[in-house]
This record gives C-alpha cells, structure tokens and sequence, in this order.
C-alpha cells in the first residue's frame, strides 16, 4: 500500500486532504507497519504525547482536520465530525487531530507508561484490527517538509525557514518535532496545552548539526507548543561554525531523530581581506 506523503503546513498539525469515501460498514483496514511516528514515518516508534498516524481504508467517512471543526477548543475531541472514527491505546481514547479515509493523526495519551501497547481503531461501529506496539520513554523526531527539508522557523520574524528564506549564523532559529516525552508540568489526555511548557528531559537534549554537537547553552527552550497537544518546540541559536544547509537531528539520551533532514541555512559571502580591513577602521 503506497503511503501519502504529510506535509508539516503552519497548523503544525501535518493535514493532507484526501478524497471521501461512500460511508459504508466496511472494516477498517490497516497494520502495525502501517502505524507510524508523524514526524519520523518510522512504524511503531511512539511515546507517550506523541502524534501517530494510521495510514490504510475505510479508515474513516470523510475529511476533516481538527483545526477546522474546533479552531477555539481547549480540548482535543476524541470524534471529529461525520469522520465516525475513534482511537483507543490500552483501552484510552485518544484525541484525534486530523482524520481521512486513508489516514488518521492521533496523540497517543501522556498519561500511558513505557511498555506494551495496543490500539484499535473504531469506524462506525466496526474495529479494525488491534495492534501492539511498545511504547518507549521518548521517541523523538523532527516535523519534515517535501525535499528533506526540516520545518522550522526564525526565532525573532517568524517566518518560516525555507531555501531562498534561510537562516543565517547567529539567529534563533525554532525547530518542531513530537515524541520528546514528559513535560515539567505533566500533559494531561485531550487538554490542549495553554502554555510552553518546558520538557523534562532538558539536561539530556542535544542538538547536532551536520554531526557535530551543538553547545548546550545554544539551546534556548525546549518544551511544549501552546494550542498543538503532541507537538514540541525547540529554540536553538545558530552557532557562528555552521555550515550551509546542514543536517539536523536532535537526541534525548540514547535516542535520536530520523538522519537526512536539513535547516536552511545560508552562511554571508565572505569578505576580501583588503575589504574586511577597511570595516574595521
């Protein structure tokens, strides 16, 4: 089953639209290789707060996108309109941020410890097959965009960093991602977080740029992002070291984010000695 590629769009929710199907009882169709992390694509590798999406069929009777059915919720629902689609993860039901006949992105609740898991999806009534996974403490990933590039925005205009828009040496930068565990103030299922909470794990993150370790104090925040459950923000100064376009990953302890994607990033011309001479004087 060939999968839709989900683009990170400023709604950090990742929404693609796809076509509805006839509403009818069929079975949900889907398997544990089919259930992956939204940002990483990886099957199975999820946490606790982390955004999971169940690609397959008949997964649900129409289209909609959390963000549009609920724009002022303090809630995240755990059935979103004429969709008829529900999640559950040990029996927990989960808040559904986007649902579609071929794809469902939910948060798996923070509130489940590391260990065996199972979750089924519900679609009018009908349960698709369940499925276990294990959950780990973290899962980290970062939210890509199409060609490899990583979503991430300037830390002082918040514009989005894209090619022809890049970053520079010595700017903030804010990178997106999900599956970085415990909060200092602990997410609750369905509560949509009202403020960016700091993550728990802040002594243990490192962040990496083309390998080489970026220095701790470079690292802004670390934490929750406000109106998005599920979803972290990283705020990183750029060191004056790096290079163009650099490969991004971040690591909590021993577990790291997917390899290949990359921070726009565009390092000024250099100056002529003669002219670099002059601009001092």
């Amino acid at each position: 089953m060939r999968r839709p590629a989900l683009r990170a769009l400023p709604v950090l929710a990742a929404c693609v639209v796809f076509a509805a199907e006839n509403g009818t009882r069929t079975a949900p169709v889907y398997s544990q290789s089919s259930l992956v992390n939204l940002g990483s694509g990886e099957a199975g590798r999820l946490a606790p707060n982390t955004l999971a999406v169940i690609y397959g069929e008949n997964l649900a009777s129409s289209t909609v996108s959390r963000i549009e059915a609920y724009p002022a919720a303090t809630l995240l629902p755990t059935l979103l309109p004429a969709t008829g689609v529900t999640v559950k993860v040990n029996g927990i039901l989960a808040g559904i941020e986007y649902a579609s006949p071929n794809a469902v992105i939910f948060v798996v609740p923070p509130e489940l410890l590391p260990g065996p898991a199972r979750i089924v999806l519900t679609r009018n009534g009908v349960n698709g097959p369940s499925v276990q996974i294990r959950l780990e403490e973290v899962a980290p990933s970062l939210l890509p965009l199409d060609a490899g590039w990583t979503l991430a925005r300037r830390g002082d205009t918040l514009e989005w960093c894209l090619p022809g828009q890049a970053a520079a040496p010595g700017q903030e930068v804010i990178l997106y991602g999900t599956g970085w565990g415990a909060s200092q103030r602990p997410p609750v299922n369905l509560l949509i977080p009202d403020k960016p909470y700091a993550l728990k794990a802040r002594e243990a993150l490192r962040v990496f740029l083309d390998g080489m370790e970026v220095a701790p104090g470079a690292i802004v925040f670390a934490g929750l992002v406000p109106g998005a459950p599920g979803l972290y923000q990283l705020r990183l100064r750029l060191p004056d070291w790096v290079g163009t376009n650099p490969e991004v990953r971040i690591a909590i302890g021993d577990q790291m984010s997917q390899p290949g994607l990359r921070l726009p990033v565009e390092r000024p011309p250099a100056q002529p000695d003669g002219q670099r001479m002059r601009s001092t004087q």
